[in-house]
Order: structure tokens, then sequence, then C-alpha cells
């Protein structure tokens, strides 16, 4: 459990994917996969998508907090959602944003991978945590990828596509994303002159 109360879930392999599958088939597939009941399944990918429509483009942040967190992603207080971020629809509940943590517009965060069986010698499907730490800021139209973890005050540049986890205090840039800057220094010098009676940050 980190400092949020949040109860980090464990990566787990799901199902490959399927195609040709009737409605009734999918939502007997997926209600399988996730051990629930269909009817829950229907319901909930159903309300999942309209939730996604309204936290895409809800005109206020507090809105797009407020629709995400009832789709299931897990958020902190005082966090920062643009406008059409694509928090991954299918597992939601694996997304992790801690306080005062940014995610700006066109930003996507996928938890799960699930190819065509006949990948399976080269790629397993799962789904596994993603987490974007305190004051992580993460910029337009980045993607993180699943299993990431984006470290404390650090910063994702502009477009950047992250596969792997973020060390606390750096900038990273680009496809895939490497670090570019650390700033750890600076930053903490910064918070103890304005935060003079705190002296281990």
């Amino acid at each position: 459990m980190n400092k949020n109360g949040f109860q980090i879930k464990d990566p787990k392999k799901i199902p490959y994917l399927q195609y040709d599958k009737t409605i009734k088939k999918t939502i007997l597939y997926g209600a399988e996969s996730r051990k629930i009941n269909p009817v829950l399944y229907a319901f909930k990918r159903l309300r999942n998508y309209l939730l996604l429509f309204l936290s895409m483009t809800a005109p206020f942040n507090n809105w797009r907090v407020r629709f995400n967190k009832w789709k299931g992603v897990n958020i902190g207080r005082h966090v920062y959602i643009g406008m059409f971020v694509f928090f991954d629809n299918a597992y939601p509940e694996y997304i992790y944003i801690e306080d005062k943590a940014t995610v700006n517009a066109g930003s996507m965060i996928i938890t799960h991978l699930n190819p065509s069986a006949h990948f399976e010698s080269i790629l397993t499907a799962s789904v596994n945590p993603v987490t974007i730490k305190e004051g992580a800021f993460v910029a337009v139209k980045s993607i993180i990828l699943p299993g990431v973890t984006i470290g404390e005050f650090s910063i994702v540049t502009a477009g950047s596509v992250v596969s792997k986890n973020v060390e606390p205090y750096n900038i990273i840039r680009g496809n895939p994303a490497v670090k570019v800057a650390d700033f750890s220094a600076r930053l903490k010098n910064g918070m103890r002159k304005n935060n003079p009676e705190k002296e281990n940050i």
C-alpha cells in the first residue's frame, strides 16, 4: 500500500485476443476472464464506455477526475487530468495517480496487452499496474505503457513513449523515452528554501 492508501494490484496473465465472437460470446468471454457475473460485466463495459467519453470531453478538471474515478482509476488529491486523456478502458483499476500529479491533454495510459494467440511464443497477454507518483508531470500526447512507474516529481516531455520505470526527479524524452536530465538536487534545495522547517524532504 502506498502513501495514498492505494493497494497496488499484482500483474496477471489474461486471455489472448479472440476474433469473430458474437456480442453474447464477447460478454461471456470477458466475464469469464475477470471471474465475474456476465450481467455485471456487460453493465461495467457499457458504463466504462460512457464514462470514457464523458471524462475525455468534460470542460472542467474536477469533472474529468470524478468520471475517471467512477470508471475505476485510482486518483489522489489535487490531480490534474487534461482533456482527451485516454486511460485503459478494459482495466482502469490498474492505474494509480498520486497526489499533485498531472496527466496532460491527449496522453494515454495503457495497462494491458492481449495480442492474438499466434504471438503467444513471443508476447504474453497480461495486465500490469501503472503508477504516476506524487508530483509527476506527464506532458501532452505522451504514452505510458503497462507496468511503468513514473517517479516522484519527474517530467515526461510531450509526445514521449515510456516503456520503462522513470526515476524520481528525472526528465525523460522521446520514443523510446530516455533520461535527459536529473534535477533532484536543484528541486530538493528549492523545496528546503521554501520549507525551512522540513529538513528531510
